[in-house]
């Protein structure tokens, strides 16, 4: 009775050194993945990947999507910070008319207007889109996209923070590239907005 109670307890003991150990992988390896991308691609990555998904609608020829939730503030709210500096920048001006910056809403269980009012707290030409539960289940398939519930805090997500640029021009969507935002290079961003815009006339 003895040795099966002393094997028990060491059995108890290495289950928790392996949650002490492997539960902190899921918050670390997002943020070195996150910077190892930055470090060697110079902040972005061709993808050049043509898509249909419906909850991606607009006039605008160029897109600027970023994928979070409502509510997230240590991931979503410096993002969303960055991209409203970069839309207000002097050298963003000219082509605000032809971009269109979306917040897509990662957790379904909010009402459906939340995400547009969230999108809109950082910038008013910010439009914010709800994703349904199947909805977002298909969309590490198109974008690529890590995104898992937190382990102590269900309400909460732990995922990726990239900027997608799409092409939505010639009646098509096609994913151009996707930036690191550790830091964002605006200055690239802008760039690749003029190119593709030139390329859409």
């Amino acid at each position: 009775m003895l040795e099966w109670l002393n094997m028990k307890i060491a059995d108890n003991k290495r289950k928790l050194l392996m949650i002490i150990f492997i539960i902190p992988l899921f918050f670390v390896i997002p943020f070195l993945q996150s910077l190892f991308f930055s470090s060697t691609t110079k902040g972005s990555i061709q993808i050049n990947k043509e898509i249909e998904e419906n909850y991606i609608k607009s006039d605008k020829k160029a897109l600027l999507v970023f994928f979070g939730y409502v509510g997230c503030t240590d991931v979503c709210t410096p993002v969303l910070q960055s991209a409203n500096d970069l839309y207000m920048s002097k050298e963003f001006k000219e082509y605000k008319e032809s971009v269109e910056f979306l917040f897509i809403n990662l957790t379904p269980e909010v009402e459906e207007f939340q995400p547009d009012l969230f999108a809109k707290y950082f910038n008013k030409n910010f439009r914010g889109v709800y994703l349904s539960k199947k909805e977002t289940l298909n969309i590490d398939r198109a974008f690529g996209i890590y995104f898992s519930r937190g382990l102590s805090d269900k309400s909460e997500l732990n995922h990726t923070d990239n900027i997608y640029l799409i092409d939505n021009s010639k009646n098509r969507q096609v994913i151009k590239k996707m930036y690191s935002t550790h830091p964002l290079n605006k200055k690239q961003l802008i760039s690749d907005i003029k190119t593709l815009l030139k390329q859409s006339i």
